[in-house]
C-alpha cells in the first residue's frame, strides 16, 4: 500500500533522494549534541515572527494556486511541485530578503536566474528517472559532490575543486539529459501532453506571481528594521513618529530609495521637524549617494 503510494506519487529519484534524508534524520537524532542544535533550531523557527511570516507565505502559495486552478492551470497533480515550490524557492527567497538591501539589482537577478535555458534542460532531465536500483547508487554521490561544491562557493581558495566538482556534475548532468532525451525521442506523444506543459509552466507562472510578495515582504522587514534602529537615536515618540511618516512618504515602496536611508547614523543630531526635514533631504541628494545610482 505505501510502496504503491510511493511509485504513483514520486519518480525514482525522488524515492532514493527522500529515503537518503530519512537515513540522515534518523542518523542525527542518535547524536546529542546535533540533537540539542535541532531543539535550538526548533525554537527559533518557533517565533511569531517567523511562524507568521510562513503561515503568510503559504496563505499567499495558496491563493496563487487556487487562482490557477480556477483558470484551469492547476490540479491537484501539481501539488507536489507546489510544496516542492513553497519550501524550495518561496521560503529560501523569503529568508533571504536581506539581500535585496545588500545586492544591487537583486530582484533582476532573481528574475534572470528564473528565466533562462537551463529551466529547461532541468525540466527535462526531472522527467525521467533510471531505474530505482541505479537512483540509489547514483544519490549518494549527487548528495556529497552537491555539499562539496557549496563549501567550495563559500571557500572561493578552493576554485579548482569547484571547476572539477562542475565538470562531474556537467558529465552527470548530460548522462540524465541523454537519457530523458531517449524517452522523449521514442515516445514523443506521451511527453507532449497537457500534464506535462502545466508542470513546466508551474514553477514559471509562481515565481512571477510570487515576485510582488517577495518584493513587498522584504520592504517591510527592512523598514521594521529602519524604524528599530530609530528609536536608538530619536527619544521623543512625537518626534521619532514624525521621522517616520516622513520616511514612509519619501521611500514609499521603493528599495533602491530604502536603500539612501540605510547608511550611518539615523538622525542622531535631530532634535526639531525642521531636522528631519534636512536630514531626509540630505538622504535623497543625488550628489551624495552616488553609489547608489542605477
Amino acid at each position: 500500500m505505501i510502496l504503491e503510494y510511493l511509485n504513483k506519487t514520486f519518480n525514482n529519484r525522488e524515492i532514493a533522494l527522500i529515503s537518503y534524508l530519512m537515513i540522515f534524520i534518523i542518523w542525527t537524532l542518535t547524536q546529542k549534541n546535533i540533537r540539542q542544535s535541532i531543539v535550538s533550531m526548533i525554537k527559533a523557527l518557533m517565533a511569531w515572527k517567523i511562524l507568521v511570516s510562513i503561515f503568510v507565505l503559504l496563505l499567499y502559495i495558496a491563493l496563487i494556486a487556487f487562482g490557477l486552478f480556477k483558470i484551469g492551470l492547476w490540479d491537484k497533480s501539481l501539488f507536489k511541485d507546489t510544496i516542492y515550490w513553497a519550501f524550495g524557492v518561496g521560503f529560501i527567497i523569503m529568508m533571504n530578503c536581506d539581500k535585496a538591501l545588500k545586492e544591487e539589482h537583486y530582484f533582476m537577478n532573481l528574475v534572470k536566474e528564473n528565466f533562462k535555458v537551463l529551466i529547461i534542460i532541468e525540466f527535462i532531465v526531472g522527467l525521467y528517472a533510471f531505474g530505482i536500483i541505479i537512483e540509489f547508487i547514483l544519490m549518494p554521490f549527487v548528495i556529497l559532490f552537491s555539499m562539496l561544491l557549496g563549501y567550495t562557493e563559500v571557500y572561493k581558495e578552493h576554485k579548482q575543486v569547484r571547476k572539477f566538482l562542475n565538470g562531474i556534475f556537467g558529465i552527470l548532468g548530460m548522462i540524465y539529459l541523454i537519457y530523458s532525451g531517449y524517452y522523449i525521442y521514442s515516445d514523443f506523444t506521451g511527453f507532449a501532453n497537457m500534464g506535462n506543459l502545466k508542470t513546466f509552466l508551474f514553477p514559471i507562472i509562481m515565481f512571477v506571481l510570487y515576485l510582488p510578495f517577495a518584493y513587498s515582504f522584504a520592504l517591510l522587514v527592512h523598514y521594521e528594521s529602519l524604524f528599530v534602529r530609530l528609536g536608538f537615536f530619536i527619544k521623543d515618540r512625537k518626534l521619532r513618529r514624525f521621522a517616520k511618516w516622513r520616511i514612509l512618504l519619501s521611500v514609499n515602496f521603493s528599495i533602491l530609495r530604502l536603500k539612501r536611508m540605510t547608511p550611518g547614523m539615523l538622525f542622531s543630531d535631530c532634535s526639531t521637524k525642521e531636522d528631519i526635514e534636512n536630514e531626509i533631504k540630505n538622504k535623497f541628494n543625488p550628489a551624495a549617494n552616488t553609489q547608489y545610482s542605477q
